[in-house]
């Protein structure tokens, strides 16, 4: 009768024992937040000034926030960042940034050569802080 009654204890005691212990706990969103980069001030700069119009959440130029919103790029995890980044550099590159129709309404739209040395050594990942 002993013997019936000390397995099922042990097996009881090893559950709360495993159920006792630290478990590693996946990391927070707000931790994520903080191993994402902060976007260099010189950088800020360029988009506040050239690409926020377009790409923000409350754009009109519906388009433009479905390729990019700023206002969710910071919030998104480092691995998205970068993905981002990738894309942008890629399209900087290409000179598709901004749009030649954008530019021919708001000649001002359009990238010096320092903002676009700015925003393509930021979103090749190389960093220079000015």
């Amino acid at each position: 009768m002993k013997k019936s009654f000390l397995i099922p204890s042990l097996t009881i005691l090893g559950l709360l024992f495993i159920q006792g212990t630290t478990k590693n706990v996946s990391v927070t969103e707000t931790e994520l937040h903080a191993l994402a980069p902060d976007m260099p001030a010189n950088v800020k700069a360029v988009v506040e000034q050239k690409c926020y119009g377009c790409h923000n959440a409350e754009s009109k130029n519906e388009k433009g926030k479905a390729k990019l919103d700023w206002d969710a790029f910071e919030a998104t995890k480092k691995s998205k960042q970068m993905a981002t980044m990738a894309k942008i550099n890629e399209t900087l590159g290409k000179g598709d940034m901004p749009p030649a129709k954008f530019l021919e309404n708001k000649p001002e739209g359009k990238l010096s050569e320092s903002d676009l040395a700015t925003l393509m050594e930021w979103s090749a990942g190389k960093k220079k802080d000015k």
